[in-house]
């Protein structure tokens, strides 16, 4: 039987866990006969959407497919708010400070950090720990400039707060909610603690006239921004919290499975790593983007319709939205679209992987730090890849978990 026939034989009440469920275990072949075949499902719990453009109206008609699931999640962040001033405002405000012109330094510095724990690593590591956790956060207290925990203590409190904001809504398969939520109560206790004291000893800096270093936390103590409503302490240290929260879980699950992809598909990881010793990296990076369109850090991404609304107007599978209704646009399904991927299943690094990909989001809720991922996850696989004789010890593991815990590779010592 094919999934839809399996899942029109399966009672109402079950259908959403019975395709929930082949998201978490066979995402792509699932996805892909939604697209063929029903490119508009509803469940009891959710509508997927698997058609490419239908995605991008989803993603791109924001005044009816809002980003309400994330209030609870993260008010008054950013995030949390779809086309509105504080939107705006603090995007703006915050991608100014994470300078284009910065990323030859980060680039830069992952790379050392990269090769520094390779090459302590005697051999093998464990690349969730050793590498795609370790090096985000090292890019977190250097460039951004938020040394303010142990590595381990901020690496705790951005999967917390990312599994609650991304891995805890009701179409999620959670096995402790109020476990997430207690853990996540905490984090944000301590990371508030600790923003507060790093904010106070920045601000006496200022005031007093004292030299700062040129972090990101530094340019934006340095400056004064209106906040109407807000105090603007408060604003910055919200906004700072969301530079560690957004980077290390995002980062090192798309490394990581990026990685895997390379290492389990032995042509593109042999030209992959002949790539990984040109000068200029943009070749090399096209074989991690379209390692990623195979598994990206989710198969989805997730909205709310705030009013009635059809979608695939004029086309065959034309379906009435219900306002209330949670979305969900299935980006993996989109990466492999014939129309906008021609032969998707051909592993092609040559592909325009940051135009109609997802890895970073697309519209009004595009990553702001799309630029600093952009090249967090290439480098520190490229400098993976330059080992030789690399090979994976053991399969990724999720140990029970949605972010990644573990992926054992090897190399000739």
């Amino acid at each position: 039987m094919t999934y839809l026939e399996r899942f029109d034989a399966t009672p109402e009440s079950e259908q959403f866990a019975l395709a929930r469920g082949w998201l978490d275990t066979e995402a792509l072949p699932f996805v892909n006969e939604l697209r063929e075949k029903r490119p508009i499902l509803k469940t009891s719990v959710c509508t997927f959407v698997a058609n490419f453009d239908d995605v991008i109206e989803t993603l791109r008609v924001h005044q009816v497919f809002t980003v309400e699931p994330y209030y609870e999640k993260m008010k008054p962040y950013l995030m949390s708010e779809d086309d509105t001033p504080v939107h705006f405002r603090d995007k703006s405000a915050m991608s100014a400070f994470l300078d284009r012109g910065d990323i030859p330094r980060i680039r830069a510095l992952v790379g050392q950090e990269t090769k520094a724990a390779l090459d302590t690593a005697n051999g093998q590591i464990d690349a969730v720990a050793g590498l795609t956790r370790h090096v985000p956060i090292r890019v977190v207290q250097e460039y951004f400039g938020l040394d303010i925990a142990p590595e381990a203590k901020l690496a705790e409190w951005s999967f917390w707060n990312q599994y609650d904001a991304f891995h805890n809504h009701p179409w999620d398969i959670v096995a402790d909610r109020q476990m997430v939520l207690d853990n996540v109560a905490r984090s944000k206790k301590e990371l508030v603690a600790a923003i507060a004291m790093l904010l106070a000893k920045k601000e006496a800096m200022v005031l007093t006239h004292l030299p700062m270093g040129d972090t990101v936390v530094d340019r934006v103590m340095k400056t004064h921004i209106e906040t109407p409503g807000q105090f603007e302490l408060q604003w910055k240290g919200l906004n700072i919290g969301g530079l560690l929260i957004g980077t290390v879980e995002t980062s090192s699950q798309a490394t990581v499975q990026a990685l895997a992809q390379l290492i389990n598909r032995p042509d593109a990881l042999q030209a992959a790593q002949q790539a990984a010793n040109y000068e200029d990296p943009t070749i090399f990076d096209g074989y991690v983007w379209e390692a990623l369109r195979f598994d990206p850090i989710s198969p989805y991404l997730f909205r709310r319709s705030n009013a009635d609304y059809t979608l695939g107007a004029g086309r065959p599978w034309q379906t009435q939205i219900p306002a209330g209704t949670a979305v969900l646009p299935l980006v993996l399904a989109a990466m492999h679209d014939p129309v906008r991927f021609p032969n998707p299943e051909v592993f092609d690094p040559t592909r325009s992987q940051l135009t109609n990909t997802f890895h970073f989001g697309y519209g009004l809720h595009e990553c702001m730090g799309r630029y600093v991922g952009g090249v967090i996850i290439p480098e520190i696989i490229r400098q993976v890849l330059l080992r030789d004789g690399l090979k994976q010890i053991s399969p990724l593991d999720f140990d029970g978990k949605p972010l990644p815990e573990k992926y054992m590779i090897g190399w000739d010592a």
